[in-house]
């Protein structure tokens, strides 16, 4: 299948490039300028520059492709607006220039913060109102129903990770680079719960829809199937892979947002992405962000692969071999 894939150069969208890739998929890659491809480099695919806030870079990356998967996206940011423009304007250009463009298929790879917290710590089904918390999960809301403005003109499926985890993930790295010099945080008293997701079994999943006989409108989630996990029974897991025991202060949810307005004041200054910011900091305040992936696997058969001992080994592993740690 001809397939266009956005942030490919990215964590998340590396690996469902190179899961695509394994499948025999012809793929084509819309990215920056700027961007860095190291990650895939290594892959067969084909390059357009462009910018899903420009439409008008968007008509020729979706000729002739059969499927889109989008993947790309703003994760963290000071403004707003920035969100916005990335995940609600980015995501509703691409998906009319798809539709124009007569491509069958379009994959948005959300996230479980645009349908919000599970409020009775019970998992929530997908199409469950969704009820986001935070900005970032609110721009993803928007994008969704962004892309299903196009309903009608091709099969659209929503895919919601909850915390995805992984070789390249530069979100989470902070806490396996603190493991290594014997050092974590915790929330409160660590019982918040989360699912959660290893990067190349979420690639994984996006192949098993590509391969599915879906209905025209579809929504996923998509986890592995131990959790969820409590950010202590996280934080355990890390002090295995890290081989020493680690010195775990307990943060007060105050102070972690005055380190995101810390390093939300550095990136504007720097004119870089935070490190943390608040929109990250509201969702790892909630107490239950969980899934239920039994719809995913009882139409595409897929299941999860990875273990979450394994996965975060993988990481810490790929991290040390890449010198990030």
């Amino acid at each position: 299948m001809r397939v266009l894939l956005t942030g490919g150069s990215g964590f998340v969208g590396g690996h469902v490039a190179r899961a695509l890739a394994a499948e025999g998929h012809e793929l084509r890659l819309l990215i920056r300028s700027t961007s860095d491809t190291s990650f895939v480099d290594d892959l067969p695919f084909e390059r357009t520059v462009g910018d899903l806030r420009q439409p008008d870079t968007l008509a020729s990356a979706c000729r002739g492709m059969e499927a889109v998967v989008h993947a790309a996206a703003v994760l963290r940011a000071v403004r707003h607006d920035d969100f916005m423009q990335a995940n609600r304007e980015g995501s509703g250009n691409l998906a009319r220039a798809a539709a124009a463009a007569s491509v069958g298929q379009f994959i948005y790879i959300s996230s479980l913060a645009a349908q919000g917290p599970a409020t009775d710590r019970v998992p929530e089904p997908p199409e469950t109102m969704l009820h986001p918390v935070s900005v970032y999960g609110r721009s993803k809301a928007a994008g969704e129903q962004a892309v299903l403005e196009q309903r009608g003109r091709m099969q659209i499926t929503i895919l919601r990770p909850p915390l995805v985890y992984g070789p390249a993930d530069s979100g989470l790295l902070a806490f396996f680079w603190l493991a290594r010099r014997g050092l974590s945080v915790r929330l409160g008293d660590g019982s918040n719960l989360v699912d959660a997701i290893y990067g190349p079994d979420l690639a994984d999943a996006v192949s098993a829809l590509l391969r599915a006989e879906l209905a025209k409108i579809a929504r996923y989630h998509v986890s592995d199937a131990a959790g969820p996990y409590s950010w202590n029974e996280l934080l355990a897991s890390l002090e295995a892979i890290s081989g020493k025991r680690l010195w775990i202060p307990s943060i007060a949810p105050g102070a972690f947002h005055s380190l995101a307005r810390c390093a939300e004041w550095w990136a504007t200054l720097t004119n870089t992405e935070p490190t943390l910011d608040r929109a990250r900091v509201t969702e790892m305040r909630q107490a239950a962000w969980l899934c239920d992936s039994s719809s995913l696997s009882r139409d595409t058969g897929w299941l999860a692969a990875t273990r979450l001992a394994d996965g975060m080994s993988e990481t810490m592993a790929w991290y040390q071999q890449h010198g990030w740690i």
